[in-house]
Protein backbone atom coordinates (compact mmCIF):
# COMPACT_ATOMS: atom_id res chain seq x y z
CA UNK A 1 0.00 0.00 0.00
CA UNK A 2 0.86 3.61 0.07
CA UNK A 3 2.72 6.01 2.17
CA UNK A 4 -0.60 7.05 3.71
CA UNK A 5 -3.29 9.25 2.21
CA UNK A 6 -3.36 12.71 3.84
CA UNK A 7 -4.97 12.99 7.24
CA UNK A 8 -7.91 15.33 7.46
CA UNK A 9 -8.43 17.76 10.29
CA UNK A 10 -6.76 20.66 12.04
CA UNK A 11 -3.53 19.53 13.71
CA UNK A 12 -3.25 22.74 15.69
CA UNK A 13 -6.45 22.04 17.63
CA UNK A 14 -5.66 18.49 18.72
CA UNK A 15 -6.01 17.56 22.39
CA UNK A 16 -3.01 16.57 24.50
CA UNK A 17 -1.81 12.98 24.40
CA UNK A 18 -3.78 10.37 26.33
CA UNK A 19 -1.11 7.70 26.01
CA UNK A 20 0.26 6.31 29.23
CA UNK A 21 3.96 5.47 29.49
CA UNK A 22 4.09 1.70 29.61
CA UNK A 23 6.68 -0.32 31.45
CA UNK A 24 9.12 2.45 32.20
CA UNK A 25 8.97 4.11 28.81
CA UNK A 26 8.37 1.53 26.15
CA UNK A 27 9.85 -1.87 26.80
CA UNK A 28 9.44 -3.83 23.58
CA UNK A 29 7.34 -6.73 24.79
CA UNK A 30 4.59 -8.28 22.73
CA UNK A 31 1.06 -8.93 23.91
CA UNK A 32 -0.68 -12.25 24.32
CA UNK A 33 -0.85 -13.08 20.61
CA UNK A 34 -2.76 -16.33 20.76
CA UNK A 35 -2.87 -18.62 17.71
CA UNK A 36 -6.07 -20.09 16.35
CA UNK A 37 -7.70 -22.51 18.73
CA UNK A 38 -5.72 -21.45 21.81
CA UNK A 39 -8.14 -21.24 24.73
CA UNK A 40 -5.72 -19.67 27.19
CA UNK A 41 -7.22 -16.84 29.23
CA UNK A 42 -10.71 -17.62 27.93
CA UNK A 43 -13.55 -16.00 29.87
CA UNK A 44 -17.27 -16.67 30.09
CA UNK A 45 -18.01 -13.06 29.13
CA UNK A 46 -15.88 -10.05 28.29
CA UNK A 47 -16.49 -6.37 28.79
CA UNK A 48 -15.58 -5.68 25.14
CA UNK A 49 -14.69 -7.72 22.06
CA UNK A 50 -12.72 -5.83 19.39
CA UNK A 51 -13.00 -7.04 15.80
CA UNK A 52 -9.77 -6.36 13.92
CA UNK A 53 -6.16 -5.96 15.09
CA UNK A 54 -5.12 -3.15 12.79
CA UNK A 55 -3.90 0.09 14.35
CA UNK A 56 -7.48 1.19 15.11
CA UNK A 57 -8.42 -2.07 16.81
CA UNK A 58 -5.20 -2.21 18.81
CA UNK A 59 -5.46 1.40 20.00
CA UNK A 60 -9.11 0.81 20.94
CA UNK A 61 -8.17 -2.26 22.96
CA UNK A 62 -5.19 -0.44 24.50
CA UNK A 63 -7.43 2.38 25.73
CA UNK A 64 -10.01 0.00 27.17
CA UNK A 65 -7.50 -2.26 28.93
CA UNK A 66 -5.69 0.76 30.37
CA UNK A 67 -9.05 1.74 31.90
CA UNK A 68 -9.46 -1.66 33.53
CA UNK A 69 -11.86 -3.41 31.14
CA UNK A 70 -11.53 -7.03 30.06
CA UNK A 71 -10.96 -7.09 26.28
CA UNK A 72 -10.35 -9.74 23.64
CA UNK A 73 -9.27 -8.85 20.08
CA UNK A 74 -10.22 -11.13 17.18
CA UNK A 75 -8.05 -10.82 14.07
CA UNK A 76 -8.63 -12.70 10.81
CA UNK A 77 -5.01 -12.48 9.62
CA UNK A 78 -2.09 -14.39 11.10
CA UNK A 79 -0.45 -11.10 12.11
CA UNK A 80 -1.35 -7.78 13.69
CA UNK A 81 -1.19 -4.38 12.00
CA UNK A 82 -3.87 -4.64 9.31
CA UNK A 83 -2.83 -2.40 6.45
CA UNK A 84 0.38 -1.55 8.26
CA UNK A 85 2.34 -4.52 6.93
CA UNK A 86 6.13 -4.64 7.17
CA UNK A 87 7.89 -7.44 5.29
CA UNK A 88 11.13 -8.40 7.05
CA UNK A 89 11.82 -11.45 4.88
CA UNK A 90 12.05 -10.00 1.37
CA UNK A 91 15.54 -8.56 1.76
CA UNK A 92 17.84 -7.19 4.46
CA UNK A 93 15.85 -3.94 4.32
CA UNK A 94 12.37 -3.95 5.92
CA UNK A 95 9.79 -3.22 3.22
CA UNK A 96 6.39 -1.62 3.79
CA UNK A 97 3.76 -3.43 1.76
CA UNK A 98 1.12 -1.21 3.34
CA UNK A 99 1.30 2.24 4.95
CA UNK A 100 4.77 3.74 4.92
CA UNK A 101 5.07 7.32 6.21
CA UNK A 102 4.48 9.53 9.21
CA UNK A 103 3.09 12.84 7.95
CA UNK A 104 4.48 15.88 9.73
CA UNK A 105 6.12 16.44 13.09
CA UNK A 106 2.82 16.78 14.99
CA UNK A 107 1.32 13.38 14.16
CA UNK A 108 -0.10 11.47 17.11
CA UNK A 109 1.98 8.45 16.13
CA UNK A 110 5.18 10.13 17.34
CA UNK A 111 4.01 9.01 20.80
CA UNK A 112 4.40 5.41 19.69
CA UNK A 113 7.73 6.11 18.00
CA UNK A 114 9.02 7.51 21.29
CA UNK A 115 7.73 4.58 23.36
CA UNK A 116 9.21 2.08 20.92
CA UNK A 117 12.50 4.00 20.89
CA UNK A 118 12.42 3.77 17.12
CA UNK A 119 14.63 5.74 14.76
CA UNK A 120 13.12 7.77 11.91
CA UNK A 121 14.48 9.46 8.80
CA UNK A 122 13.00 12.30 6.78
CA UNK A 123 11.92 11.51 3.24
CA UNK A 124 13.05 14.17 0.78
CA UNK A 125 10.47 15.12 -1.80
CA UNK A 126 8.47 18.13 -2.85
CA UNK A 127 4.71 18.28 -2.45
CA UNK A 128 2.12 20.95 -1.97
CA UNK A 129 1.82 24.27 -3.74
CA UNK A 130 2.64 26.15 -0.50
CA UNK A 131 -0.20 28.56 -1.23
CA UNK A 132 -3.71 28.01 0.11
CA UNK A 133 -6.43 27.61 -2.50
CA UNK A 134 -8.84 30.49 -2.85
CA UNK A 135 -12.34 29.06 -2.42
CA UNK A 136 -14.61 31.90 -1.26
CA UNK A 137 -17.84 29.89 -1.48
CA UNK A 138 -18.66 26.55 0.18
CA UNK A 139 -19.27 23.47 -1.98
CA UNK A 140 -22.70 22.15 -2.83
CA UNK A 141 -23.88 18.99 -1.09
CA UNK A 142 -23.41 16.62 -4.03
CA UNK A 143 -20.67 18.56 -5.84
CA UNK A 144 -17.49 16.70 -6.70
CA UNK A 145 -14.15 18.28 -5.88
CA UNK A 146 -13.09 18.82 -9.49
CA UNK A 147 -16.34 20.60 -10.36
CA UNK A 148 -16.06 22.71 -7.23
CA UNK A 149 -12.50 23.87 -7.92
CA UNK A 150 -13.43 24.58 -11.51
CA UNK A 151 -16.42 26.65 -10.33
CA UNK A 152 -14.12 28.55 -7.93
CA UNK A 153 -11.81 29.37 -10.84
CA UNK A 154 -8.81 27.47 -9.43
CA UNK A 155 -6.44 26.66 -12.32
CA UNK A 156 -6.00 22.93 -12.85
CA UNK A 157 -2.23 23.22 -12.40
CA UNK A 158 -2.94 24.19 -8.77
CA UNK A 159 -5.37 21.36 -8.05
CA UNK A 160 -4.24 19.00 -5.29
CA UNK A 161 -2.56 15.89 -6.78
CA UNK A 162 -4.90 13.59 -4.87
CA UNK A 163 -4.82 10.97 -7.62
CA UNK A 164 -1.18 10.23 -6.73
CA UNK A 165 -2.41 8.59 -3.54
CA UNK A 166 -6.08 7.90 -4.18
CA UNK A 167 -8.90 8.57 -6.65
CA UNK A 168 -9.02 11.61 -8.98
CA UNK A 169 -10.83 14.68 -7.70
CA UNK A 170 -14.02 14.06 -9.67
CA UNK A 171 -14.64 11.00 -7.46
CA UNK A 172 -14.34 12.95 -4.18
CA UNK A 173 -16.97 14.85 -2.22
CA UNK A 174 -16.04 18.54 -2.35
CA UNK A 175 -18.00 19.15 0.84
CA UNK A 176 -16.04 16.46 2.66
CA UNK A 177 -12.66 17.64 1.39
CA UNK A 178 -13.43 21.23 2.29
CA UNK A 179 -14.82 20.46 5.74
CA UNK A 180 -12.00 18.05 6.56
CA UNK A 181 -9.24 20.41 5.52
CA UNK A 182 -7.94 18.20 2.71
CA UNK A 183 -7.64 21.03 0.20
CA UNK A 184 -5.46 22.92 2.69
CA UNK A 185 -3.51 19.75 3.56
CA UNK A 186 -2.34 19.34 -0.01
CA UNK A 187 -1.40 23.00 -0.45
CA UNK A 188 0.58 23.29 2.81
CA UNK A 189 4.32 22.52 3.09
CA UNK A 190 5.07 19.43 5.18
CA UNK A 191 7.68 16.85 6.04
CA UNK A 192 7.28 13.08 5.84
CA UNK A 193 9.21 10.48 7.80
CA UNK A 194 9.65 6.73 7.73
CA UNK A 195 10.53 4.43 10.61
CA UNK A 196 13.95 2.82 10.32
CA UNK A 197 13.73 -0.91 10.95
CA UNK A 198 10.09 -1.09 9.86
CA UNK A 199 6.87 0.79 10.56
CA UNK A 200 5.68 -2.18 12.63
CA UNK A 201 8.13 -1.12 15.34
CA UNK A 202 5.40 1.20 16.64
CA UNK A 203 3.03 -1.71 17.37
CA UNK A 204 4.55 -3.29 20.53
CA UNK A 205 3.56 -0.38 22.83
CA UNK A 206 -0.03 -0.83 21.62
CA UNK A 207 -0.20 -4.62 21.84
CA UNK A 208 1.53 -5.08 25.20
CA UNK A 209 -0.53 -7.35 27.47
CA UNK A 210 -3.50 -7.51 25.08
CA UNK A 211 -5.32 -10.77 24.40
CA UNK A 212 -5.21 -10.95 20.61
CA UNK A 213 -6.54 -14.06 18.85
CA UNK A 214 -4.89 -14.37 15.44
CA UNK A 215 -6.43 -16.32 12.53
CA UNK A 216 -9.92 -15.72 13.95
CA UNK A 217 -12.11 -14.44 11.11
CA UNK A 218 -15.31 -12.95 12.50
CA UNK A 219 -18.30 -14.03 10.42
CA UNK A 220 -21.30 -13.03 12.53
CA UNK A 221 -22.07 -10.41 15.18
CA UNK A 222 -25.32 -10.94 17.05
CA UNK A 223 -26.09 -7.75 18.94
CA UNK A 224 -28.69 -6.07 21.12
CA UNK A 225 -28.85 -3.65 24.00
CA UNK A 226 -28.12 -6.59 26.27
CA UNK A 227 -24.74 -7.38 24.71
CA UNK A 228 -23.13 -9.19 21.80
CA UNK A 229 -22.29 -12.71 20.66
CA UNK A 230 -19.45 -12.77 18.15
CA UNK A 231 -18.72 -15.88 16.08
CA UNK A 232 -15.23 -16.29 14.61
CA UNK A 233 -13.91 -19.06 12.38
CA UNK A 234 -10.44 -20.46 12.96
CA UNK A 235 -8.65 -23.56 11.62
CA UNK A 236 -10.01 -25.64 14.51
CA UNK A 237 -13.63 -24.61 14.24
CA UNK A 238 -15.76 -21.71 15.47
CA UNK A 239 -15.21 -19.64 18.58
CA UNK A 240 -18.14 -17.83 20.21
CA UNK A 241 -17.27 -14.77 22.27
CA UNK A 242 -19.84 -13.10 24.52
CA UNK A 243 -19.33 -9.51 25.60
CA UNK A 244 -21.18 -6.45 26.81
CA UNK A 245 -19.98 -4.39 23.86
CA UNK A 246 -18.31 -4.81 20.49
CA UNK A 247 -15.92 -2.45 18.68
CA UNK A 248 -15.83 -3.12 14.93
CA UNK A 249 -12.54 -1.92 13.43
CA UNK A 250 -12.73 -3.29 9.90
CA UNK A 251 -11.79 -1.79 6.51
CA UNK A 252 -14.58 -0.29 4.45
CA UNK A 253 -14.08 -2.92 1.74
CA UNK A 254 -14.85 -5.74 4.18
CA UNK A 255 -17.97 -3.96 5.43
CA UNK A 256 -19.18 -3.28 1.89
CA UNK A 257 -18.74 -6.93 0.85
CA UNK A 258 -20.84 -8.12 3.77
CA UNK A 259 -18.17 -10.55 4.94
CA UNK A 260 -19.38 -9.98 8.51
CA UNK A 261 -23.11 -10.57 9.04
CA UNK A 262 -24.84 -8.42 11.64
CA UNK A 263 -27.83 -9.99 13.38
CA UNK A 264 -30.16 -8.17 13.39
CA UNK A 265 -29.19 -6.31 10.22
CA UNK A 266 -27.81 -2.82 10.71
CA UNK A 267 -30.41 -0.03 10.55
CA UNK A 268 -31.01 1.42 7.12
CA UNK A 269 -29.05 4.62 7.76
CA UNK A 270 -25.96 2.59 8.66
CA UNK A 271 -26.30 0.30 5.65
CA UNK A 272 -26.72 3.33 3.39
CA UNK A 273 -23.62 4.94 4.92
CA UNK A 274 -21.51 1.84 4.26
CA UNK A 275 -22.83 1.62 0.71
CA UNK A 276 -22.16 5.30 -0.05
CA UNK A 277 -18.49 5.17 0.97
CA UNK A 278 -15.95 3.55 -1.32
CA UNK A 279 -12.41 2.24 -1.43
CA UNK A 280 -9.64 2.91 -3.86
CA UNK A 281 -7.11 0.51 -5.31
CA UNK A 282 -3.39 0.89 -4.75
CA UNK A 283 -0.36 -1.12 -5.75
CA UNK A 284 3.24 -1.26 -4.55
CA UNK A 285 5.82 -3.01 -6.69
CA UNK A 286 9.05 -3.54 -4.74
CA UNK A 287 12.36 -4.17 -6.51
CA UNK A 288 15.79 -5.08 -5.17
CA UNK A 289 18.79 -4.10 -7.34
CA UNK A 290 22.40 -5.20 -7.04
CA UNK A 291 23.65 -1.71 -7.88
CA UNK A 292 22.51 1.89 -7.40
CA UNK A 293 19.84 3.17 -9.78
CA UNK A 294 18.40 6.17 -7.89
CA UNK A 295 19.98 9.65 -8.00
CA UNK A 296 21.92 10.32 -4.80
CA UNK A 297 20.13 13.60 -4.08
CA UNK A 298 16.57 12.25 -4.46
CA UNK A 299 14.40 9.99 -2.31
CA UNK A 300 11.33 10.22 -4.55
CA UNK A 301 10.84 10.42 -8.33
CA UNK A 302 7.76 10.89 -10.47
CA UNK A 303 5.81 13.16 -8.13
CA UNK A 304 5.34 15.81 -10.80
CA UNK A 305 5.30 13.45 -13.77
CA UNK A 306 2.37 11.93 -15.62
CA UNK A 307 3.63 8.34 -15.63
CA UNK A 308 1.04 7.00 -13.19
CA UNK A 309 3.82 6.01 -10.78
CA UNK A 310 5.72 7.52 -7.87
CA UNK A 311 9.05 5.87 -7.03
CA UNK A 312 10.59 5.69 -3.56
CA UNK A 313 14.16 4.69 -2.74
CA UNK A 314 14.11 2.75 0.54
CA UNK A 315 17.79 1.85 0.72
CA UNK A 316 20.91 3.23 -0.91
CA UNK A 317 23.17 0.53 0.47
CA UNK A 318 23.73 -2.93 -0.92
CA UNK A 319 21.03 -3.87 -1.79
CA UNK A 320 19.23 -0.85 -3.20
CA UNK A 321 15.47 -1.22 -2.80
CA UNK A 322 13.03 0.81 -4.89
CA UNK A 323 9.23 0.95 -4.63
CA UNK A 324 6.98 1.76 -7.57
CA UNK A 325 3.70 3.13 -6.25
CA UNK A 326 0.42 3.54 -8.13
CA UNK A 327 -3.15 4.27 -7.04
CA UNK A 328 -6.65 4.72 -8.39
CA UNK A 329 -7.31 4.28 -12.09
CA UNK A 330 -3.72 3.40 -13.01
CA UNK A 331 -3.56 0.83 -10.20
CA UNK A 332 -6.71 -0.81 -11.55
CA UNK A 333 -5.18 -1.02 -15.01
CA UNK A 334 -2.13 -2.70 -13.53
CA UNK A 335 -4.22 -5.09 -11.43
CA UNK A 336 -5.98 -6.21 -14.61
CA UNK A 337 -2.60 -7.40 -15.91
CA UNK A 338 -0.74 -10.55 -15.00
CA UNK A 339 1.88 -10.29 -12.26
CA UNK A 340 4.81 -10.35 -14.71
CA UNK A 341 3.26 -7.57 -16.78
CA UNK A 342 2.77 -5.45 -13.65
CA UNK A 343 6.42 -5.74 -12.68
CA UNK A 344 7.49 -5.02 -16.28
CA UNK A 345 5.30 -1.89 -16.39
CA UNK A 346 6.92 -0.60 -13.19
CA UNK A 347 10.43 -1.14 -14.54
CA UNK A 348 9.57 0.56 -17.84
CA UNK A 349 8.15 3.60 -16.02
CA UNK A 350 11.18 3.78 -13.71
CA UNK A 351 13.53 3.72 -16.72
CA UNK A 352 11.54 6.52 -18.33
CA UNK A 353 11.60 8.59 -15.14
CA UNK A 354 15.38 8.13 -14.79
CA UNK A 355 16.00 8.70 -18.48
CA UNK A 356 18.07 5.54 -18.75
CA UNK A 357 17.63 1.78 -18.81
CA UNK A 358 17.63 0.18 -15.36
CA UNK A 359 19.05 -3.29 -14.76
CA UNK A 360 16.90 -6.31 -14.10
CA UNK A 361 16.09 -6.54 -10.39
CA UNK A 362 17.50 -9.46 -8.45
CA UNK A 363 14.28 -9.81 -6.44
CA UNK A 364 10.70 -8.49 -6.51
CA UNK A 365 7.68 -8.56 -4.25
CA UNK A 366 4.21 -7.04 -4.00
CA UNK A 367 0.90 -7.39 -2.17
CA UNK A 368 -2.48 -7.23 -3.87
CA UNK A 369 -4.76 -5.50 -1.35
CA UNK A 370 -7.74 -5.78 -3.70
CA UNK A 371 -7.41 -9.59 -3.68
CA UNK A 372 -6.82 -9.72 0.09
CA UNK A 373 -10.08 -11.09 1.50
CA UNK A 374 -9.48 -9.33 4.82
CA UNK A 375 -8.95 -5.95 3.19
CA UNK A 376 -11.01 -5.93 -0.04
CA UNK A 377 -9.18 -2.94 -1.48
CA UNK A 378 -6.70 -0.38 -0.26
CA UNK A 379 -8.35 2.36 1.75
CA UNK A 380 -11.37 4.60 1.91
CA UNK A 381 -12.37 7.75 0.10
CA UNK A 382 -15.55 9.83 0.45
CA UNK A 383 -17.48 10.19 -2.84
CA UNK A 384 -19.88 13.06 -3.65
CA UNK A 385 -23.01 12.83 -1.51
CA UNK A 386 -21.35 10.64 1.16
CA UNK A 387 -20.10 13.45 3.41
CA UNK A 388 -22.49 12.49 6.22
CA UNK A 389 -21.69 8.76 6.13
CA UNK A 390 -18.73 8.79 8.59
CA UNK A 391 -20.59 10.59 11.40
CA UNK A 392 -23.55 8.28 10.88
CA UNK A 393 -21.37 5.20 11.38
CA UNK A 394 -19.63 6.80 14.37
CA UNK A 395 -22.87 6.80 16.38
CA UNK A 396 -23.11 3.75 18.71
CA UNK A 397 -25.97 1.28 18.30
CA UNK A 398 -27.95 0.59 21.50
CA UNK A 399 -24.82 1.09 23.57
CA UNK A 400 -23.54 -2.26 22.34
CA UNK A 401 -22.08 -1.84 18.85
CA UNK A 402 -19.37 0.72 18.09
CA UNK A 403 -17.75 1.19 14.69
CA UNK A 404 -14.25 2.66 14.54
CA UNK A 405 -11.58 3.52 12.00
CA UNK A 406 -11.76 4.94 8.48
CA UNK A 407 -15.50 4.33 7.91
CA UNK A 408 -16.28 6.59 10.90
CA UNK A 409 -13.71 9.32 10.22
CA UNK A 410 -13.08 9.37 6.48
CA UNK A 411 -9.37 9.36 7.36
CA UNK A 412 -7.02 6.68 6.14
CA UNK A 413 -3.60 7.23 7.68
CA UNK A 414 -1.94 5.33 10.51
CA UNK A 415 -2.32 8.48 12.60
CA UNK A 416 -6.03 8.65 11.81
CA UNK A 417 -6.46 4.97 12.72
CA UNK A 418 -4.59 5.47 15.99
CA UNK A 419 -6.68 8.49 16.98
CA UNK A 420 -9.94 6.79 16.00
CA UNK A 421 -9.29 3.82 18.26
CA UNK A 422 -9.00 6.15 21.23
CA UNK A 423 -11.85 8.45 20.23
CA UNK A 424 -14.37 5.65 19.69
CA UNK A 425 -13.54 3.96 22.98
CA UNK A 426 -13.49 7.23 24.91
CA UNK A 427 -17.15 7.46 24.01
CA UNK A 428 -17.72 3.86 25.08
CA UNK A 429 -16.04 4.54 28.43
CA UNK A 430 -18.24 7.55 29.13
CA UNK A 431 -21.39 5.56 28.36
CA UNK A 432 -20.73 2.46 30.44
Amino acid sequence: MKADVPRAGDHASRPPSRRSVLLGGGVLLGGALLPAGDTARRRERWDVVVVGAGVTGLSAARNLVDHGLSVVVLEAKDRIGGQLHTDHDFTSVPVELGAGLIHGREAYTWELVKEARAETVRVRHGSGSHRPLETPEPPNVIEDAAAYLRRMGVPEERWPPVSLDNEPLHRWSALWMSGSGLFDWWSAPRENFRVVGGYDRILPPLVYDLDVRLSHAVRRVRWSGGGVDVFAENPRGTLEVRADRCVVALPIGVLKEGDVVFDPALPGAYRDAVESLDRTDALKLVYEFDRAVFPEDEDVLGWDEDSGFVFWCLSRKDPEVVVAWSAGENARRLLDLGIEERFAAGIAALSESLGEEVPEPVARTTHDWAADEFSRGAYLYVPPGAHDAPPTLAAPLEGALYFAGEPTTGENTVEGAYASGYDSTDRLLTER
